[in-house]
Protein backbone atom coordinates (compact mmCIF):
# COMPACT_ATOMS: atom_id res chain seq x y z
CA UNK A 1 0.00 0.00 0.00
CA UNK A 2 1.34 3.44 -0.88
CA UNK A 3 2.57 5.56 1.98
CA UNK A 4 0.86 8.91 2.70
CA UNK A 5 2.18 11.66 0.46
CA UNK A 6 4.90 13.87 1.85
CA UNK A 7 5.20 17.34 0.45
CA UNK A 8 6.64 16.61 -2.97
CA UNK A 9 10.38 16.97 -3.22
CA UNK A 10 11.81 16.56 -6.68
CA UNK A 11 15.16 14.90 -7.27
CA UNK A 12 17.05 16.63 -10.04
CA UNK A 13 16.90 15.17 -13.48
CA UNK A 14 18.94 17.91 -15.13
CA UNK A 15 21.45 16.98 -17.77
CA UNK A 16 25.20 16.98 -17.36
CA UNK A 17 28.01 16.47 -19.83
CA UNK A 18 31.22 14.79 -18.71
CA UNK A 19 34.42 13.36 -19.84
CA UNK A 20 34.99 10.13 -17.98
CA UNK A 21 34.86 10.92 -14.26
CA UNK A 22 34.97 8.95 -11.02
CA UNK A 23 31.26 8.63 -10.41
CA UNK A 24 30.94 6.63 -13.63
CA UNK A 25 33.75 4.20 -12.84
CA UNK A 26 31.21 1.40 -12.51
CA UNK A 27 30.21 2.01 -16.12
CA UNK A 28 33.83 1.82 -17.24
CA UNK A 29 34.41 -1.23 -15.08
CA UNK A 30 31.49 -3.02 -16.66
CA UNK A 31 32.21 -2.04 -20.24
CA UNK A 32 35.95 -2.64 -19.91
CA UNK A 33 35.48 -6.09 -18.39
CA UNK A 34 32.91 -6.93 -21.03
CA UNK A 35 35.14 -5.82 -23.90
CA UNK A 36 38.22 -7.45 -22.42
CA UNK A 37 36.47 -10.78 -21.89
CA UNK A 38 35.13 -10.67 -25.42
CA UNK A 39 38.56 -9.91 -26.81
CA UNK A 40 40.31 -12.59 -24.80
CA UNK A 41 37.73 -15.16 -25.82
CA UNK A 42 39.22 -15.02 -29.32
CA UNK A 43 42.68 -16.00 -28.04
CA UNK A 44 45.75 -13.75 -27.71
CA UNK A 45 47.54 -15.51 -30.57
CA UNK A 46 45.28 -13.74 -33.06
CA UNK A 47 46.79 -10.61 -34.53
CA UNK A 48 43.53 -8.66 -34.46
CA UNK A 49 43.08 -9.33 -30.75
CA UNK A 50 46.62 -8.18 -29.99
CA UNK A 51 45.84 -5.03 -31.94
CA UNK A 52 42.58 -4.59 -30.09
CA UNK A 53 44.14 -4.94 -26.66
CA UNK A 54 47.48 -3.30 -27.27
CA UNK A 55 47.10 -0.98 -30.25
CA UNK A 56 44.56 0.41 -32.67
CA UNK A 57 41.89 -2.21 -33.11
CA UNK A 58 40.99 -2.81 -36.75
CA UNK A 59 38.44 -5.60 -36.38
CA UNK A 60 35.27 -3.66 -37.05
CA UNK A 61 33.55 -0.45 -36.05
CA UNK A 62 31.48 -0.16 -32.86
CA UNK A 63 27.73 -0.72 -33.14
CA UNK A 64 25.81 2.37 -34.26
CA UNK A 65 23.72 2.23 -31.09
CA UNK A 66 23.75 -0.14 -28.16
CA UNK A 67 21.67 0.09 -24.98
CA UNK A 68 21.97 -1.91 -21.81
CA UNK A 69 21.27 -1.86 -18.10
CA UNK A 70 24.44 -2.10 -16.00
CA UNK A 71 23.94 -3.18 -12.39
CA UNK A 72 26.11 -4.35 -9.51
CA UNK A 73 24.98 -7.04 -7.08
CA UNK A 74 25.53 -6.56 -3.36
CA UNK A 75 27.18 -9.14 -1.07
CA UNK A 76 24.95 -11.51 0.87
CA UNK A 77 25.85 -12.89 4.28
CA UNK A 78 24.55 -16.22 5.59
CA UNK A 79 25.39 -15.22 9.13
CA UNK A 80 27.99 -13.56 11.30
CA UNK A 81 31.35 -13.53 9.49
CA UNK A 82 29.95 -15.69 6.72
CA UNK A 83 29.63 -14.11 3.27
CA UNK A 84 27.64 -16.40 0.97
CA UNK A 85 28.69 -14.66 -2.22
CA UNK A 86 26.94 -12.18 -4.50
CA UNK A 87 23.56 -11.09 -3.19
CA UNK A 88 20.34 -10.92 -5.14
CA UNK A 89 19.72 -7.18 -4.82
CA UNK A 90 21.13 -4.72 -7.33
CA UNK A 91 21.98 -1.63 -5.31
CA UNK A 92 23.64 0.18 -8.22
CA UNK A 93 21.65 0.49 -11.46
CA UNK A 94 22.39 2.48 -14.61
CA UNK A 95 20.81 2.68 -18.03
CA UNK A 96 23.56 3.13 -20.64
CA UNK A 97 23.17 3.97 -24.31
CA UNK A 98 26.26 3.98 -26.52
CA UNK A 99 26.40 5.87 -29.80
CA UNK A 100 29.92 5.80 -31.17
CA UNK A 101 32.16 7.27 -28.48
CA UNK A 102 29.28 9.00 -26.64
CA UNK A 103 27.60 7.31 -23.69
CA UNK A 104 24.28 8.49 -22.33
CA UNK A 105 23.88 7.38 -18.72
CA UNK A 106 20.79 7.48 -16.51
CA UNK A 107 21.31 6.68 -12.83
CA UNK A 108 18.29 4.86 -11.37
CA UNK A 109 17.91 5.16 -7.58
CA UNK A 110 17.72 1.81 -5.81
CA UNK A 111 14.76 2.97 -3.65
CA UNK A 112 12.59 3.77 -6.67
CA UNK A 113 9.20 2.11 -6.40
CA UNK A 114 8.35 -0.04 -9.40
CA UNK A 115 5.17 -1.96 -10.17
CA UNK A 116 4.54 -4.02 -13.27
CA UNK A 117 4.55 -7.45 -14.85
CA UNK A 118 7.81 -9.41 -14.76
CA UNK A 119 8.73 -12.90 -16.01
CA UNK A 120 8.00 -14.16 -12.47
CA UNK A 121 4.62 -12.41 -12.21
CA UNK A 122 3.39 -9.06 -10.95
CA UNK A 123 5.98 -7.11 -8.97
CA UNK A 124 5.54 -4.21 -6.60
CA UNK A 125 8.38 -2.86 -4.48
CA UNK A 126 11.79 -1.20 -4.74
CA UNK A 127 13.50 -1.64 -8.08
CA UNK A 128 16.64 -3.06 -6.46
CA UNK A 129 14.59 -6.19 -5.64
CA UNK A 130 13.39 -6.82 -9.21
CA UNK A 131 16.43 -9.01 -9.96
CA UNK A 132 15.64 -11.20 -6.94
CA UNK A 133 11.84 -11.38 -7.10
CA UNK A 134 11.03 -10.59 -10.71
CA UNK A 135 12.99 -13.24 -12.56
CA UNK A 136 16.64 -12.21 -12.76
CA UNK A 137 18.61 -9.93 -15.06
CA UNK A 138 16.10 -9.89 -17.90
CA UNK A 139 13.38 -8.83 -15.48
CA UNK A 140 15.53 -5.85 -14.48
CA UNK A 141 16.13 -5.02 -18.15
CA UNK A 142 12.39 -5.05 -18.84
CA UNK A 143 11.64 -2.94 -15.75
CA UNK A 144 14.12 -0.25 -16.81
CA UNK A 145 12.68 -0.35 -20.32
CA UNK A 146 9.20 0.15 -18.89
CA UNK A 147 10.29 3.00 -16.62
CA UNK A 148 12.11 4.98 -19.30
CA UNK A 149 9.81 4.13 -22.21
CA UNK A 150 12.82 3.38 -24.44
CA UNK A 151 14.27 0.08 -25.70
CA UNK A 152 16.91 -1.64 -23.55
CA UNK A 153 18.68 -4.30 -25.62
CA UNK A 154 20.98 -6.02 -23.12
CA UNK A 155 21.92 -6.41 -19.48
CA UNK A 156 25.28 -6.59 -17.69
CA UNK A 157 25.34 -7.67 -14.04
CA UNK A 158 28.64 -7.26 -12.18
CA UNK A 159 30.25 -8.64 -9.04
CA UNK A 160 33.67 -7.98 -7.51
CA UNK A 161 34.56 -11.60 -8.28
CA UNK A 162 35.28 -10.61 -11.89
CA UNK A 163 37.82 -8.01 -10.78
CA UNK A 164 39.44 -10.44 -8.33
CA UNK A 165 40.03 -12.98 -11.10
CA UNK A 166 41.51 -10.40 -13.43
CA UNK A 167 43.90 -9.02 -10.79
CA UNK A 168 45.10 -12.49 -9.81
CA UNK A 169 45.68 -13.35 -13.48
CA UNK A 170 48.29 -10.58 -13.73
CA UNK A 171 49.93 -11.38 -10.36
CA UNK A 172 48.34 -8.44 -8.56
CA UNK A 173 48.63 -4.65 -8.89
CA UNK A 174 50.67 -1.99 -7.09
CA UNK A 175 49.13 1.15 -5.60
CA UNK A 176 50.40 4.00 -3.43
CA UNK A 177 48.31 5.02 -0.41
CA UNK A 178 48.52 8.60 0.88
CA UNK A 179 47.34 7.46 4.34
CA UNK A 180 46.98 4.16 6.18
CA UNK A 181 43.80 2.33 5.20
CA UNK A 182 42.12 0.65 8.18
CA UNK A 183 38.60 -0.64 8.60
CA UNK A 184 36.98 -3.59 10.39
CA UNK A 185 33.50 -5.03 9.90
CA UNK A 186 33.44 -8.16 12.04
CA UNK A 187 29.90 -9.11 11.06
CA UNK A 188 30.87 -9.08 7.38
CA UNK A 189 34.31 -10.61 7.98
CA UNK A 190 35.97 -7.60 6.37
CA UNK A 191 39.39 -6.59 7.70
CA UNK A 192 41.34 -3.83 5.94
CA UNK A 193 44.76 -2.86 7.26
CA UNK A 194 47.10 -1.37 4.63
CA UNK A 195 50.00 0.99 5.52
CA UNK A 196 50.62 4.29 3.83
CA UNK A 197 52.95 4.18 0.85
CA UNK A 198 53.46 1.50 -1.83
CA UNK A 199 51.24 -1.57 -1.39
CA UNK A 200 51.02 -4.72 -3.55
CA UNK A 201 47.46 -6.05 -3.84
CA UNK A 202 46.40 -9.54 -4.88
CA UNK A 203 42.84 -10.08 -6.07
CA UNK A 204 41.33 -10.37 -2.58
CA UNK A 205 43.17 -7.31 -1.29
CA UNK A 206 42.24 -5.35 -4.41
CA UNK A 207 38.56 -5.94 -3.62
CA UNK A 208 39.13 -4.65 -0.07
CA UNK A 209 40.87 -1.58 -1.51
CA UNK A 210 37.95 -0.91 -3.83
CA UNK A 211 35.31 -1.38 -1.13
CA UNK A 212 36.93 1.07 1.33
CA UNK A 213 35.01 4.36 1.56
CA UNK A 214 35.98 5.98 4.87
CA UNK A 215 38.27 8.69 3.50
CA UNK A 216 35.79 10.57 1.35
CA UNK A 217 32.55 9.79 3.18
CA UNK A 218 30.86 8.85 -0.09
CA UNK A 219 30.95 6.41 -2.98
CA UNK A 220 32.96 8.71 -5.26
CA UNK A 221 36.39 7.72 -3.95
CA UNK A 222 35.42 4.07 -3.90
CA UNK A 223 34.38 4.20 -7.55
CA UNK A 224 37.59 6.01 -8.45
CA UNK A 225 39.58 3.15 -6.88
CA UNK A 226 37.58 0.66 -8.93
CA UNK A 227 38.70 2.50 -12.05
CA UNK A 228 42.31 2.58 -10.82
CA UNK A 229 42.48 -1.16 -10.16
CA UNK A 230 40.94 -2.18 -13.48
CA UNK A 231 43.25 0.24 -15.30
CA UNK A 232 46.36 -1.15 -13.62
CA UNK A 233 45.31 -4.73 -14.37
CA UNK A 234 44.72 -3.91 -18.03
CA UNK A 235 48.14 -2.26 -18.27
CA UNK A 236 49.84 -5.38 -16.91
CA UNK A 237 47.86 -7.56 -19.32
CA UNK A 238 49.81 -5.89 -22.13
CA UNK A 239 52.98 -7.74 -21.10
CA UNK A 240 53.69 -10.82 -23.26
CA UNK A 241 54.50 -12.81 -20.10
CA UNK A 242 50.77 -12.95 -19.31
CA UNK A 243 49.53 -13.83 -22.80
CA UNK A 244 49.64 -17.62 -22.23
CA UNK A 245 47.21 -17.17 -19.32
CA UNK A 246 44.72 -15.02 -21.15
CA UNK A 247 42.57 -17.68 -22.84
CA UNK A 248 41.89 -19.35 -19.47
CA UNK A 249 41.30 -15.97 -17.83
CA UNK A 250 38.84 -15.07 -20.57
CA UNK A 251 36.71 -18.09 -19.81
CA UNK A 252 36.71 -17.39 -16.07
CA UNK A 253 36.12 -13.67 -16.59
CA UNK A 254 33.26 -14.23 -18.99
CA UNK A 255 31.67 -16.64 -16.51
CA UNK A 256 31.87 -13.92 -13.85
CA UNK A 257 29.80 -11.54 -15.98
CA UNK A 258 26.09 -12.08 -16.30
CA UNK A 259 25.26 -10.56 -19.66
CA UNK A 260 23.12 -11.02 -22.74
CA UNK A 261 25.63 -9.19 -24.94
CA UNK A 262 27.43 -11.50 -27.40
CA UNK A 263 31.23 -11.62 -27.24
CA UNK A 264 31.46 -10.35 -30.82
CA UNK A 265 29.62 -7.14 -29.88
CA UNK A 266 31.68 -6.75 -26.71
CA UNK A 267 34.86 -6.88 -28.80
CA UNK A 268 33.59 -4.08 -31.01
CA UNK A 269 33.31 -1.77 -27.98
CA UNK A 270 37.09 -1.57 -27.56
CA UNK A 271 37.74 1.50 -29.79
CA UNK A 272 34.99 3.52 -28.11
CA UNK A 273 36.31 2.99 -24.59
CA UNK A 274 39.49 4.95 -25.31
CA UNK A 275 37.73 8.30 -25.82
CA UNK A 276 34.34 7.81 -24.23
CA UNK A 277 32.44 10.99 -23.36
CA UNK A 278 29.46 10.91 -21.03
CA UNK A 279 26.08 12.63 -21.06
CA UNK A 280 24.35 11.92 -17.79
CA UNK A 281 21.44 12.56 -15.46
CA UNK A 282 19.63 10.98 -12.55
CA UNK A 283 16.08 9.79 -13.13
CA UNK A 284 13.69 12.50 -11.82
CA UNK A 285 11.90 11.25 -8.71
CA UNK A 286 9.77 12.39 -5.78
CA UNK A 287 9.84 11.22 -2.18
CA UNK A 288 6.88 9.19 -0.91
CA UNK A 289 7.28 7.51 2.47
CA UNK A 290 10.17 5.05 2.36
CA UNK A 291 10.16 5.05 -1.44
CA UNK A 292 11.07 7.29 -4.32
CA UNK A 293 8.48 7.50 -7.07
CA UNK A 294 8.91 8.53 -10.69
CA UNK A 295 8.21 12.23 -11.30
CA UNK A 296 5.76 11.71 -14.14
CA UNK A 297 5.43 15.44 -14.77
CA UNK A 298 9.15 15.75 -15.48
CA UNK A 299 9.48 12.60 -17.59
CA UNK A 300 8.38 13.94 -21.03
CA UNK A 301 10.98 16.73 -21.04
CA UNK A 302 13.57 14.44 -19.40
CA UNK A 303 13.32 11.72 -22.04
CA UNK A 304 13.13 14.25 -24.86
CA UNK A 305 16.16 16.20 -23.65
CA UNK A 306 18.44 13.36 -22.57
CA UNK A 307 17.37 10.39 -24.67
CA UNK A 308 16.01 12.18 -27.73
CA UNK A 309 12.68 10.38 -27.53
CA UNK A 310 9.81 12.78 -28.15
CA UNK A 311 6.54 12.81 -30.00
CA UNK A 312 6.82 13.02 -33.76
CA UNK A 313 7.06 16.42 -35.42
CA UNK A 314 3.40 16.54 -36.50
CA UNK A 315 2.18 15.74 -33.01
CA UNK A 316 4.41 18.40 -31.45
CA UNK A 317 3.21 20.92 -33.99
CA UNK A 318 -0.43 20.17 -33.12
CA UNK A 319 0.28 20.63 -29.42
CA UNK A 320 2.01 23.96 -30.05
CA UNK A 321 -0.74 25.21 -32.42
CA UNK A 322 -3.72 24.08 -30.32
CA UNK A 323 -4.27 27.53 -28.83
CA UNK A 324 -4.22 29.18 -32.27
CA UNK A 325 -6.93 26.74 -33.39
CA UNK A 326 -9.16 27.82 -30.52
CA UNK A 327 -8.81 24.52 -28.65
CA UNK A 328 -8.88 24.73 -24.86
CA UNK A 329 -7.25 22.16 -22.60
CA UNK A 330 -7.38 21.68 -18.84
CA UNK A 331 -5.15 19.94 -16.33
CA UNK A 332 -7.60 18.72 -13.68
CA UNK A 333 -5.42 18.02 -10.65
CA UNK A 334 -7.01 15.34 -8.45
CA UNK A 335 -3.65 14.09 -7.15
CA UNK A 336 -3.62 15.88 -3.83
CA UNK A 337 0.10 16.54 -4.32
CA UNK A 338 0.22 19.47 -6.75
CA UNK A 339 0.85 17.42 -9.90
CA UNK A 340 -1.03 19.94 -12.04
CA UNK A 341 1.46 22.75 -11.55
CA UNK A 342 4.42 20.41 -12.12
CA UNK A 343 2.89 19.14 -15.38
CA UNK A 344 2.21 22.72 -16.42
CA UNK A 345 5.86 23.62 -15.83
CA UNK A 346 6.90 20.56 -17.84
CA UNK A 347 4.86 21.74 -20.83
CA UNK A 348 6.49 25.17 -20.62
CA UNK A 349 9.98 23.60 -20.60
CA UNK A 350 9.09 21.64 -23.74
CA UNK A 351 7.90 24.79 -25.52
CA UNK A 352 4.23 23.71 -25.49
CA UNK A 353 1.54 26.23 -24.46
CA UNK A 354 0.43 24.95 -21.04
CA UNK A 355 -3.20 24.00 -20.35
CA UNK A 356 -5.20 25.69 -17.62
CA UNK A 357 -4.92 24.11 -14.18
CA UNK A 358 -7.77 23.42 -11.76
CA UNK A 359 -7.64 21.49 -8.50
CA UNK A 360 -10.37 18.92 -8.04
CA UNK A 361 -11.41 16.44 -5.37
CA UNK A 362 -8.66 13.93 -4.66
CA UNK A 363 -9.23 10.51 -6.23
CA UNK A 364 -9.87 8.74 -9.51
CA UNK A 365 -7.47 7.61 -12.22
CA UNK A 366 -5.22 9.55 -14.52
CA UNK A 367 -6.48 9.78 -18.11
CA UNK A 368 -7.11 12.10 -21.03
CA UNK A 369 -10.77 12.91 -21.79
CA UNK A 370 -12.31 14.19 -25.01
CA UNK A 371 -15.96 14.65 -25.91
CA UNK A 372 -17.46 11.72 -27.82
CA UNK A 373 -18.69 12.40 -31.33
CA UNK A 374 -15.76 14.64 -32.26
CA UNK A 375 -14.26 11.94 -34.45
CA UNK A 376 -15.69 9.55 -37.01
CA UNK A 377 -13.99 6.89 -39.09
CA UNK A 378 -11.78 8.54 -41.68
CA UNK A 379 -12.15 12.03 -40.21
CA UNK A 380 -10.53 12.85 -36.88
CA UNK A 381 -11.28 16.33 -35.52
CA UNK A 382 -8.53 18.64 -34.25
CA UNK A 383 -9.81 18.11 -30.68
CA UNK A 384 -9.55 14.32 -30.97
CA UNK A 385 -6.06 14.53 -32.49
CA UNK A 386 -5.00 16.87 -29.68
CA UNK A 387 -6.35 14.45 -27.08
CA UNK A 388 -4.45 11.56 -28.72
CA UNK A 389 -1.25 13.61 -28.73
CA UNK A 390 -1.60 14.39 -25.02
CA UNK A 391 -2.30 10.73 -24.26
CA UNK A 392 0.77 9.58 -26.22
CA UNK A 393 3.02 12.24 -24.70
CA UNK A 394 1.98 11.52 -21.11
CA UNK A 395 1.47 7.75 -21.50
CA UNK A 396 -2.15 8.01 -20.30
CA UNK A 397 -5.29 6.22 -21.51
CA UNK A 398 -7.65 8.15 -23.79
CA UNK A 399 -11.39 8.06 -23.08
CA UNK A 400 -14.40 9.79 -24.56
CA UNK A 401 -17.28 11.37 -22.65
CA UNK A 402 -20.67 12.58 -23.85
CA UNK A 403 -20.12 15.70 -21.76
CA UNK A 404 -16.95 17.08 -20.24
CA UNK A 405 -16.89 18.61 -16.77
CA UNK A 406 -15.88 21.33 -16.14
CA UNK A 407 -17.44 22.71 -19.30
CA UNK A 408 -15.74 24.98 -21.78
CA UNK A 409 -12.81 22.66 -22.56
CA UNK A 410 -12.12 20.48 -25.58
CA UNK A 411 -9.65 18.20 -23.78
CA UNK A 412 -9.27 17.48 -20.07
CA UNK A 413 -6.17 15.80 -18.64
CA UNK A 414 -7.14 14.20 -15.33
CA UNK A 415 -4.26 13.66 -12.88
CA UNK A 416 -5.18 11.18 -10.16
CA UNK A 417 -3.16 10.18 -7.08
CA UNK A 418 0.19 8.54 -7.89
Amino acid sequence: MAQPHRPPHSKSGSLAYHRAGPRFSLIFLGLALLALAGALAYGPALQEVRAGLFGDYQGGSPPEELSLVVAARDTEYCGYHTPCGPGLRTDTIFYVRLRGSEATVVAIPRDLRYSGETPAGYFEGKINAVYERGGGADALRLAVEDLLGVPVQHYLILTFEAVMKLVNAVDGVDVVLPYPMKYTDRAAGLYIDFPAGPVHLDGKDAVKYMRFRRWEGSDLGRLDRIKEVIGLALQKAQSPRYWPRLPGVAHALWDSLETSLPASEALRLLPSLRSLSLRSATLPTLEEGNYLILDQAAMPSFTAGLLGHASDAEAMARLVQAEALGLKSLLLDQSGTGLGERYRQGFIEMGIPPPDVQVGEVGGSSMVLVRSGVSVVGRESPAFLLAKDYADLLHLPLQTRIRLEPRGYDVIIVLGPA
